[in-house]
């Protein structure tokens, strides 16, 4: 029974083979149809087109506008950073407006944008040189968009290694170094225009010849003042007194002098007439004698003029007193601001020997920006113009279908292993006696013999 039981679990391959072979136009099916989509749906891919260009970078970036000195990076570095940067997306904006103002020039219709989607950049073997694709379903928009693409770089690469604009860079340089010039200069003016500063020697000398002028001047008006003083004390005292004393003192010879104007001297004189005709007259006539009376009201009208004569000479010898004093304070705050200019010196020399400073260094920038300028220029002159270099412009549109043949060999491969599936899950699901294994479970006997089926289709022909 073990033995038997044995045998009844064996499943050869001819077993195998049965089960394919009485499924066989399922398999077949399931695989056509598999095949047959896959081949369809391969065959309605829309046909791609692609133009493409090649260009070759110069390696390396100057260290600086002065000299020639190029600094490298590694080859898979270089070369990876530069298709990075046709990949990118600045590249491709300014792609964009190019891509936009061909189509525009062409006639072509706006809705046409350019896509980063469509680029494609890859090195050409070991070297320096890229190749730049555009690929669309539209063949008119890849030339374009390829050509776009390949200035966009250009543009873009020149644009970041370039040196900066020299004639500008250096123009608003010199230019601001100028304006700085002028505006020194201008301060410096104007400072030695306000502090009448000519330098330390030349004001130094200047200053202590004005404080001599002035302490000269302040002597002299000093002593003036005082006999100022005294002669103001005199006419204060003549001013006090009354006509018949004011001619009593204009007979003294030292108060006399005070008294020395000509209306008060033709007073004088008068009253000296007028004394001598009373004198005269008094031997004659008595005091009540209208003639003497007459005289003697001429002389109190003479010595009320004197005495108002008397305080006009007082207030003009006053009104000479306080200008004189006028005249000394503002000598002495001249001598005070001369001493107080005297002792900024110092600090006003610093001031404009620090103004010199500045502007000699400045001529000096400019001078040396003037030189560099030189230099750049024919350092700029001696290198090339162009780090970028378009080996072939962007090519017509090549159109081609892209064929995906990996899922046209596995599209029917598992297709059949679908298919095998099936096959035998349909074969498990059959409840028939199908094979010597299965009638030798159904009976429990052994199978002795078999007979295939196509000896039997022969056989029964043949009867």
């Amino acid at each position: 029974m073990t033995d038997r039981f044995d045998v009844k679990q064996q499943t050869t391959l001819r077993d195998f083979l049965n089960v394919i072979f009485r499924r066989k136009w399922l398999l077949v099916g399931i695989v056509s149809l598999a095949t047959v989509l896959v081949v369809y749906l391969n065959e309605r891919q829309p046909q791609i087109y692609n133009s493409s260009a090649k260009i070759l970078v110069k390696r390396g970036e100057q260290g600086n506008v002065f000299s020639g000195s190029i600094r490298y990076l590694t080859w898979v570095e270089e070369v990876s950073s530069q298709v990075e940067v046709i990949l990118s997306e600045t590249v491709a904006n300014r792609a964009s407006r190019i891509f936009a103002d061909s189509i525009a020039a062409a006639g072509l219709p706006p809705e046409w944008k350019f896509q980063l989607s469509s680029v494609r950049a890859d090195v050409i073997g070991e070297s320096n040189a890229f190749m730049v694709r555009y690929v669309d379903i539209n063949p008119a928009v890849v030339q374009y968009g390829c050509e776009a693409l390949t200035i966009a770089f250009q543009e873009h690469y020149l644009e970041k290694k370039a040196p900066p604009e020299l004639e500008d860079f250096f123009s608003e340089q010199i230019g601001d170094i100028r304006a700085e010039l002028a505006d020194l200069r201008d301060k410096r003016n104007h400072f030695l225009n306000e502090h009448k500063f000519f330098g330390l020697e030349e004001s130094s000398r200047f200053v202590l010849t004005r404080m001599g002028t002035c302490e000269s001047e302040l002597t002299t008006l000093n002593g003036d003042i005082s006999s100022q003083e005294r002669r103001l004390v005199s006419f204060a005292d003549l001013a006090s007194r009354t006509g018949s004393e004011l001619e009593r003192e204009l007979t003294l010879s030292d108060r006399g002098q005070l008294m020395s104007s000509q209306i008060i001297q033709r007073i004088k004189f008068s009253l000296q007439a007028l004394r001598m005709n009373r004198e005269e007259l008094i031997h004659k006539y008595t005091e009540k004698h209208p003639e003497i009376t007459a005289i003697d009201d001429q002389i109190r009208e003479l010595h009320l003029d004197l005495e108002r004569q008397m305080q006009n000479a007082y207030r003009l010898e006053r009104e000479t007193m306080e200008q004189m004093l006028a005249r000394r304070a503002s000598l002495l705050v001249d001598l005070n601001a001369l001493k107080a200019q005297l002792q900024k010196l110092p600090d006003w020399e610093f001031q404009l020997t620090e103004y010199d400073n500045m502007i000699n260094k400045l001529e000096r920038q400019h001078e040396l920006l003037l030189r560099r300028q030189s230099e750049s220029e024919i350092a700029l002159a001696s290198q090339s113009d162009w780090d970028v270099t378009i080996l072939s412009h962007a090519s017509p549109a090549r159109g081609g279908r892209t064929r995906d043949y990996v899922r046209l060999a596995l599209g029917p491969f598992l297709s059949l292993i679908v298919g095998l599936g099936i096959a035998f899950f349909l074969e498990s699901i059959d409840h028939s006696v199908k094979n010597s294994a299965e009638a030798e479970e159904v009976l429990e006997l052994p199978v002795l013999a078999t007979i295939s089926d196509f000896g039997r289709e022969k056989e029964g022909t043949t009867g």
